[in-house]
Formats: structure tokens, sequence, C-alpha cells
């Protein structure tokens, strides 16, 4: 199956009618094909524009419909919005059953008819189109991210979830071709559903997008591992900590005045995770909190501890609202044993903790552990990944 499949291919016969009939400038058409090869946005915007606007207004050119609907496309690479009258002129022609087909003409119109407004309709309109392509294209993997972001983004988090989980479906076929499209769905699924639910169902998602993403970083090295990849890896791990945390809130021997309901945190038992994990090929010796360390190292890292001063506190925001959170690190340790950079991975919530956390870790002193030989490893580290969590109940 080829995701590319609606991008273009209308143009290899555009400007063969024969010259009589043509309507359709032949500089019109070439200085597109010109603008589309070099790539630049600006001339890509501007002879899409010319294009589509020649297409609208002459309809009877029998490659109007193929015209309108291309340029639309590649403007909506731009600015979507700007590319409604293209889509909704080649809405108009009746079904041919070649390219473009009726529920491609309908996706492009819906999204750009989105792109211009976000409304309830526009919403509806757009998960409809989607919902409707049986087959993957780059547009309809494009498509999918605005909608699902723009419902999380008013707090909408069952449709969110909904239409994330329905993406997730949707590419999942071709997902080694949209992979950043692919993981973004499976993040955007198992994170809303978790913000909306704490059920099985929920934290299985959070689980199975973490697998996926321990899966691919395994089959990488960690040097070459791509830095979307690296960040979206990290907020993985910083949300299936925040679930774990979340959870152990929910333990009936924790406080009453901060107890989270049992009832209300339903979860996967730690046999349960094991088996998903399990169905990735992960490697067994897979080391979660690897990074990109030194690679002229002597000797090896001694296991190190600290006594925790200055203390971290929970910040009084997050306390007041009744938050847990998560936060990922990545520190530098001198011989010495103080911290001399700290550097944000990850945070759930992200912007909450964040600050506090890099602010006190900093002032951090470590030693080597008493049960670990001094001589024989080395206390200086650096891209060291240090996970922290702030959940209710006890310690």
């Amino acid at each position: 199956m080829n995701i590319f499949n609606g991008a273009l291919a209308g143009l290899i016969g555009l400007g063969c009618a024969q010259a009589a009939s043509a309507q359709i400038s032949s500089n019109t058409l070439t200085a597109f094909n010109q603008a589309v090869e070099t790539g630049d946005a600006a001339a890509i915007k501007t002879a899409s524009t010319n294009l589509m606007n020649e297409a609208i207004a002459n309809p009877d050119d029998p490659d109007a419909l193929i015209a309108a609907y291309e340029a639309a496309l590649k403007l909506c690479d731009i600015d979507c919005a700007a590319a409604l009258p293209g889509a909704e002129f080649a809405l108009g022609f009746p079904a041919t059953g070649q390219h473009p087909i009726m529920v491609e003409r309908e996706l492009l119109a819906a999204f750009a008819d989105f792109s211009r407004r976000s409304t309830g309709s526009t919403r509806a309109r757009l998960e409809t189109a989607l919902t409707n392509m049986q087959d993957p294209t780059l547009l309809s993997a494009r498509a999918f991210l605005p909608l699902y972001t723009d419902l999380a983004g008013r707090n909408h988090f069952q449709p969110s979830a909904r239409v994330a989980r329905i993406a997730v479906e949707h590419l999942e076929p071709v997902r080694s071709s949209v992979l950043q499209y692919y993981l973004h769905a499976l993040e955007a699924y198992g994170t809303t559903l978790f913000l909306e639910e704490k059920t099985v169902a929920s934290h299985e998602a959070l689980v199975r997008w973490n697998a996926e993403l321990r899966r691919l970083r395994s089959e990488v090295t960690l040097s070459d591992a791509p830095d979307w990849l690296e960040a979206t890896y990290w907020r993985s791990e910083a949300w299936v900590l925040a679930a774990d945390t979340y959870y152990r809130s929910a333990d009936d021997e924790s406080p009453v005045e901060t107890r989270i309901r049992a009832d209300e945190a339903e979860h996967l038992s730690e046999e349960q995770v094991d088996a998903i994990y399990a169905e990735y090929d992960i490697p067994d010796d897979y080391d979660t909190f690897a990074n990109d360390g030194d690679a002229t190292d002597v000797l090896p890292r001694c296991d190190i501890e600290t006594n925790f001063l200055p203390r971290l506190e929970f910040p009084r925001r997050a306390a007041n609202l009744g938050v847990i959170g998560t936060v990922f690190l990545e520190i530098d340790i001198d011989a010495e044993g103080a911290v001399v950079d700290a550097r944000l991975l990850a945070s759930v919530p992200p912007n909450l903790f964040d600050q506090q956390v890099v602010e006190t870790i900093s002032q951090w002193q470590f030693t080597v552990a008493e049960d670990e030989d001094p001589t024989s490893c080395r206390l200086e580290q650096s891209n060291l990944v240090y996970p922290i969590s702030f959940g209710f109940g006890r310690p």
C-alpha cells in the first residue's frame, strides 16, 4: 500500500487535453510543477493559488477537477484554510471512480474547512471524512493530528481519545511510512484516555505506547536515535511512571485526606503489564533508563547515593490542585559528586514540577554507594537519567 497514492498522481495527465479546448494556461501549470519541484513554500503557495483560481474560473476545462484538487492539496500543506475554495470546487464534480475519488475530495474540503475555523460542525465534518477513508494517505495522516489535538486542548478528552484511536487503527497498516504520525496518535490516545478515565483500558493504552517506543529504541544506536524519537520515548516513560504514581496514591492505607478512591483507579496488574511488554520483542537486557553516555569510559559508573538535601518539596500549586506528576532529568555529576548540569527530558504534567525539580537537584551531592569499591568505578558521570515522582499517600 502506498500512502502517497493521492499526492501528485493526477498531474501526470494534466495539460494533455487538446490545445483547442484547453483553458487552463500551460504557463500556470508549468509554474506549479516547478514550484513543487523546488520545495519552496512561498513559491508553492503562490503557484498553487494561481492554479486553483484558474481551475475554478474554467470549470469546463477537462482538467479543472484534477487541477483544482492537486493545487488545493499542495496549498493545504502550507495554508490549508486557503485551500477551501479549490477543495469545495472539486467536491462539486460528480464521482468518476478515478483520482481524486469522492472520499479524498471530501477529506480535503473538511480539513480545509476545519483549518479555517474549528467549530462543532467543522470538527464533526472532519471526523466523519476521516472515518470514511479506507486507505491511508498522507493527507489523512496529517488531518488526524490537529483534530484530536484541538479536542484535547478544549478538555474534550473522550472525543479526543476516540479520534486518536481511529487514527491509530487507520495508520497501523502503514506505520513504518508515517511513524511520527502513528506514534503521535498512540500518545494522544493513551494520554487523553487516561485523563478521561482511570481504567484498565487507559492503563493498557499508555503501556502499549511505551512498549512500542521501547521496541523502536532498542533497534537503534542511541547516539543515532532522532531527537523526536528520544523526546517521545521519555514522554512515554514519564506518563507510565505518572500512572503508576497515581495508582500507588489509590492505596487504601494512604491518608484519608489524600487518598484517591480505589474504585476510581482500575489498572493492570504487574503480570498483565509484563505480558504486554513481552508482545513487543523487547530484548531481555533492555535498559529502560539507558542514555547516550560517554563512549570512552575506562571505569564503569559507580552505584551512587545521596542524602536528598535540599529536600524536594511538593509544589504548592500542584498540592492545592491535587495533581500527581513525574519529572525525568538527565544530569551530569563531577568527580566530587556535585551536579554540574541538570537537563529536563520530560515531565507530566508539563511546567508544573519542572523548575522546582531542576533547581533542587542541581544542588544535590552524590557519593559512592556504601557497598561499592570506589577504586573500581568512577563517580564522575554524564547523561545520567534520574526520574522523580510526586504522589500522595505513603512515601
